[in-house]
């Protein structure tokens, strides 16, 4: 489901967290302990660099040739492992997570490292050609949209030996199948969030397997998967063909994204759903004979090529329309994830590293994958959060100078910025031009426009120390 921006007129993008996102206070990663406190407040100073100049290399981010060597040598060290990262970047997550109702997205990425041939330790990734890492990422996503925070991470590479041996993947358990890395997550976020917290599971097509449905039951967590399968289900026929023999029960109005043009484009679609029972597969074991699932069918009333038809399966109860009209909308914000991959990969350009083991990347991830978040969130947060005093984002000396660039003016206000306007500026500094027909700054402007505001920083930090007592 690429692409979709938004969905049903009139829904209110409100009751957003609000948090100062502008550095990480090593307090907060009271679950960070890298062995010795230098390493703890190096993961979290490279953290910041990234934040301040993402997409820039390990030298360009450094200062000077000792923090760039001590970056490097953080990253080698065998002290630790990426799982202790991830362990304190969950603690974090979980922090950052105070809602009564969280959508958890799932999701899975490859980091290419075709270009390293001396790297140690990459396994293949899409062919016998291909090499790097996979991740398992899962993000919360608020109620009404918002990104808040990164909760969960799995790294791992594939062994050469593997290759080309999928009739043996199929003598597995489903416990040592990759596929399981769904389960996992999904299991291991449930045990990081307040059992309070009620948890929505959404994921793309690549999560519709059958231990996903038939795990036990968690009391306040729910899944909304789309589906691929054409299961076996109690009513006799296949479970799609059920569904698209059903009536109409409502159509709706979406506004998405167009992967041709990548404009926006408001849509019609009808909407189907009935309760159904799938039934266990015969050749796999499970406590359960069959679960029951709502089935929910999005076909847009178009003949284009790249018609919107999304098949969704969900354990959520539906009692009246709007409740479905609501479980669409949670779905659509399975873009935002996607949205993380790419600050990642285009913003941070984790892909460009030049580290020698894959141990080493696997930590870089894990680090690079925190700073990319903070990045998405920012240019979240202006969205939902518009009027907002844009110093939960940004330093003092950030939006002074943010101020002075932009108005060509070195009369400081007393009263910052609001967070859209902040941001705003950022992203004309990036390329955005700001017309009328234009939406919101996006990723790319936003990151462009603050990688060059963090120089300018610098160098008005610079001139006004060395005038420091000059009339």
């Amino acid at each position: 489901m690429e692409g979709v921006r938004e969905t049903f007129n009139g829904v209110q993008n409100s009751g957003f967290e609000l948090c100062a996102m502008h550095q990480i206070n090593i307090k907060e990663l009271s679950e960070l302990d890298l062995g010795d406190i230098r390493r703890n407040e190096r993961f979290v100073k490279i953290i910041d660099n990234l934040i301040r100049k993402p997409g820039n290399s390990i030298p360009q981010l450094s200062d000077d040739w000792y923090e760039t060597k001590a970056t490097y040598e953080f990253f080698k060290s065998d002290k630790f492992s990426h799982d202790d990262l991830i362990k304190a970047i969950r603690q974090y997550g979980v922090s950052n997570v105070e809602a009564s109702t969280v959508l958890v997205v799932h999701d899975r990425s490859s980091f290419s490292y075709n270009n390293l041939e001396a790297t140690q330790g990459l396994g293949y990734v899409e062919n016998k050609l291909g090499r790097g890492i996979l991740s398992q990422n899962s993000i919360a996503v608020s109620a009404c949209g918002t990104p808040l925070a990164l909760l969960n991470q799995i790294l791992w590479t594939r062994p050469m030996e593997q290759l080309g041996k999928a009739v043996k993947r199929k003598e597995k358990l489903p416990e040592q199948k990759e596929s399981y890395k769904w389960c996992q997550s999904i299991k291991t976020c449930n045990e990081l969030l307040d059992k309070k917290i009620k948890k929505i599971h959404i994921a793309d097509r690549e999560a519709d397997i059958y231990e996903v449905f038939f795990m036990p039951p968690d009391a306040n967590a729910e899944l909304l998967i789309r589906a691929c399968q054409n299961r076996k289900i109690a009513q006799g026929s296949p479970l799609w063909q059920h569904i698209h023999q059903s009536p109409i029960k409502q159509t709706i109005a979406l506004t998405v994204l167009d992967k041709d043009t990548g404009k926006s484009r408001q849509i019609k679609a009808d909407v189907r759903h009935s309760e159904v029972e799938i039934l266990r597969p015969r050749n796999q074991s499970s406590e359960y004979e069959s679960v029951k699932l709502t089935a929910i069918e999005i076909k847009e009333k178009s003949k284009r090529q790249n018609a919107i038809h999304w098949q969704l399966l969900t354990t959520l109860d539906v009692n009246t329309a709007q409740d479905i009209n609501r479980y669409i909308q949670w779905y659509t914000y399975r873009w935002l994830i996607e949205r993380f991959h790419f600050a990642l990969k285009s913003g941070c350009k984790v892909e460009q590293l030049q580290l020698k083991q894959a141990d080493s990347l696997k930590k870089a991830i894990a680090t690079y994958s925190l700073a990319s978040f903070k990045i998405m969130q920012m240019t979240y947060q202006s969205r939902a959060t518009p009027q907002a005093n844009c110093e939960i984002v940004f330093t003092k000396q950030e939006w002074q100078t943010l101020f002075s660039l932009a108005t060509h003016s070195a009369q400081i206000p007393k009263n910052p910025p609001t967070l859209k306007q902040a941001v705003t500026w950022i992203a004309q500094m990036g390329g955005y031009l700001n017309r009328k027909s234009d939406g919101p700054p996006g990723l790319i402007t936003i990151w462009r426009g603050y990688r060059k505001l963090t120089e300018c920083v610098k160098l008005f930090s610079i001139i006004n120390e060395k005038n420091l007592g000059k009339e």
